[in-house]
């Protein structure tokens, strides 16, 4: 083993150590966003929940309002 070999396989360690690192951050992206995408997705459906529960409270409310009273 040469002086060479010796800077080749500290070149080689040191593409090893940069090429983990950069797939360990797109991991970490991919992981990151997909939290995201799920989080939205249940603040979306919350939301969509919420108000159809609203609107059908709305609709009810107003219809006993409207209603005209009957004579007995």
């Amino acid at each position: 083993m040469n002086a060479r070999d010796a800077g080749g396989e500290g070149l080689r360690l040191l593409s090893w150590v940069v090429g983990t690192a950069v797939s360990m951050s797109v991991i970490a992206g991919y992981v990151a966003l997909s939290a995201t995408v799920l989080a939205g997705r249940t603040l979306v459906g919350v939301a969509s929940r919420t108000w159809r529960r609203m609107s059908s409270l709305r609709a009810t409310s107003w219809s006993k309002e409207t209603e005209t009273p009957r004579a007995a």
